[in-house]
């Protein structure tokens, strides 16, 4: 057997050691690894824990439940009553404890306003506080309001025993105060205050728990839940739903809009806790969309109500201001689906004065609406 030279093997070893260390050098880095969150378990409720809290937006929401209550006593036909601008700026302020706090939930004492909730770019607040001030003139006011004369406008005399008539308290152009309030509320407090915590939802902190409020990130999902006024069993349960969530579980029966946003709702939430970044984010645009839809339908159910009861102008100018206020609500949202230049062109055909509009521009803001989001109008 020829034997190897010892010279020459360690020669070869040497190469060999030299040529798995240069190997090794020119390895590239390994792929970083995306973790898949494992699986975990989505409430049918909202139920997630003694670390959640809902109760700033629901003080608010309370707080402006109150308001609008405020606001709506002058709808009677059969009295007058007066408006204190100063109790709606003391409401909307909450200063020298102003409200009756039926729910027990600290709303004096809380610490937390509307007003706050909406200073935003728009003016909002700057807005209601005018609308306070010249609904609480026009209160005093014993006149009917017409066309160029703002007061009290009667709706259709009720043809059913015991029926009360409706009565609206509106402007010279037939813009109704307690609309201008409820709607540009809820456009500017709970949508507003809803889509910009959902927008910003990924620049929170989803680290550091508080007790009884969860990270930061789980908390602006619960405040932002809180906004749309439901309850944490919707929508087996219906009751005690408000304002928007009233508005959904109105079309639901058409578009199916209260299961799936509340899955998305609770999803987005179980998400968030397992810091699923991807379920999180699927589950806040579902939410985003199908709120849009929601506003949508209901103005289009709004200018519907308008065309038949369009020869009174009490319940049309009545109709007409809710569905303003879904239009203007829209701003808010930085991914709504309609354009700005869709949002002018709706509120060019209902037009600055309400007495004026023709049931030609109503029906084209039906079709127009009902063309952006693909709805069927005829069913709504």
């Amino acid at each position: 057997m020829k034997r190897i030279n010892p010279v020459l093997l360690a020669a070869l070893s040497t190469f060999v050691v030299f040529t798995n260390c240069k190997k090794d050098e020119k390895d590239p880095e390994p792929e970083p690894v995306v973790e898949t969150p494992a699986s975990y378990t989505v409430p049918v409720t909202y139920d997630f824990g003694a670390n959640m809290s809902l109760t700033s937006s629901n003080q608010r929401v309370a707080m402006f439940r109150e308001l609008i209550t405020y606001v709506r006593s002058t709808h009677t036909a059969t009295a007058n009553v007066t408006l204190s601008e100063q109790k709606m700026i003391n409401m909307f302020s909450n200063t020298g404890n102003p409200f009756a706090d039926a729910g027990n939930l600290g709303l004096n004492a809380s610490g937390i306003s509307l007003k706050e909730k909406t200073n935003n770019i728009y003016g909002a607040a700057q807005e209601l506080e005018a609308i306070f001030k010249e609904a609480a003139t026009v209160s005093q006011t014993t006149v009917s309001g017409t066309n160029g004369t703002a007061g009290k406008v009667l709706g259709p005399v009720p043809t059913t025993t015991g029926a009360v008539q409706a009565a609206y308290l509106m402007s010279s152009k037939g813009f109704e105060y307690k609309e201008l309030v409820e709607k540009g509320g809820m456009g500017a407090l709970m949508y507003s205050e809803a889509m910009t915590l959902l927008k910003n939802i990924g620049s929170y902190d989803n680290t550091t728990v508080i007790a009884g409020k969860g990270t930061a990130m789980e908390h602006a999902w619960d405040e932002a839940f809180g906004y749309f006024s439901v309850p944490v069993s919707f929508p087996t349960t219906t009751t005690g739903v408000a304002y928007w969530g009233s508005y959904c579980n109105s079309v639901n029966g058409v578009l199916g809009t209260n299961a799936t946003i509340m899955n998305a709702w609770l999803k987005g939430r179980a998400a968030i806790s397992n810091k699923d970044v991807a379920g999180r984010d699927a589950a806040r645009d579902i939410v985003v969309a199908t709120w849009e839809k929601v506003g949508a339908a209901r103005f289009i159910t709004y200018m519907k109500q308008a065309k038949t009861n369009f020869a009174n102008d009490g319940a049309r100018n009545h109709s007409l201001s809710e569905g303003v206020g879904f239009i203007r609500a829209f701003k808010y949202n930085p991914a709504k689906t309609i354009s700005d230049g869709d949002i002018n062109l709706l509120m060019g055909y209902i037009g600055s004065n309400l007495y004026e509009v023709t049931e030609t521009n109503i029906q084209l803001s039906i079709d127009k609406m009902a063309a952006v989001f693909n709805l069927d109008a005829t069913k709504l």
